[in-house]
């Protein structure tokens, strides 16, 4: 009897996971790293503490493996950066006071930065990303403890629209490849749960409900899944549903922390940040049987 139980378990554990090689290691310092995100097929773009007190962004290069500066002469910390065409476009937050951080949309090629600065007090830029045609950025503004979702135009950082209205934490923002959707996570129910709304911000779906943290999602370059981080099962893991939050399947299993997924272009691996015997460098793990 007491088999047949632990067969049941296992065969349910089967049922609902995606098994995955082993991820196969990209950096090797060990030095804490979050926010990887593909500048092009070949280089991928993260934060990486410089210093105990200067994060900048960074680039990989996937070929030969050297790891640059993304900009030269840093002296601010640089965060959560996002790429649009092929890399010359980037959008990132960074310090510019005490609790503050104004956002920073650059042409890389021409070296322009459009600024736009944090309010008053305690306030700031979150998450940015872009439109997949790249004429909009979407991004979370931190103020008076709260946080909403809005956007403006690349061009030149004007037009600003907000997309939620409420006194809760909404954070993520992530566009869908058509452009249709926005899937983002928030504290409106409680804690933290992924939603998804169009991208005016009407049509609001609740995509996740349990008492732990979903957080950070990204959809597959085909718009089928969403990867995102919860803490449902102990620690920081990855997962991957489908677009409307069916088909749940874990993808990574350690009793370390696993977090900051971001699918590779081609729609079969996921770059993310992995603690390994306390160490912090990213990884890329082939996802598999994600439709089975």
């Amino acid at each position: 009897m007491r088999f047949n139980v632990v067969l049941w378990f296992l065969l349910l554990a089967l049922a609902t996971s995606t098994y995955a090689a082993e991820p196969k290691r990209l950096t090797h310092d060990g030095r804490m790293k979050f926010n990887p995100s593909f500048i092009n097929e070949n280089e991928i773009g993260f934060v990486d503490f410089e210093k105990p007190t200067l994060t900048i962004i960074k680039r990989l290069n996937l070929k030969d493996g050297r790891v640059t500066p993304l900009h030269e002469n840093v002296d601010k910390q640089e965060l959560e950066p996002a790429f649009w065409g092929d890399g010359r476009h980037s959008v990132f937050h960074r310090a510019s006071g005490t609790l503050q951080t104004s956002l920073v949309i650059r042409d890389e090629k021409e070296n322009e930065n459009i600024e736009l600065p944090p309010g008053s007090g305690f306030s700031g830029y979150r998450c940015p990303t872009f439109s997949p045609d790249g004429t909009l950025i979407v991004f979370s503004f931190a103020d008076e403890g709260q946080q909403n979702l809005f956007t403006v135009n690349r061009k030149d950082g004007k037009d600003r629209k907000q997309l939620t209205k409420l006194t809760r934490i909404n954070n993520w923002p992530d566009y869908s490849p058509d452009g249709k959707r926005i899937v983002f996570g928030s504290t409106r129910d409680g804690n933290f749960e992924l939603y998804s709304m169009k991208s005016d911000g009407t049509d609001v779906v609740r995509l996740t409900e349990n008492r732990f943290q979903d957080v950070r999602p990204k959809f597959s370059p085909d718009g089928r899944h969403i990867a995102f981080v919860s803490t449902r099962d102990g620690n920081h893991e990855v997962y991957v549903m489908k677009s409307d939050g069916s088909e749940l399947q874990r993808v990574t299993r350690h009793e370390e922390r696993d977090d900051y997924p971001q699918w590779h272009p081609d729609g079969k691996h996921l770059v993310m940040v992995c603690e390994r015997k306390g160490s912090h460098d990213l990884y890329l793990l082939p996802i598999t049987d994600l439709d089975n």
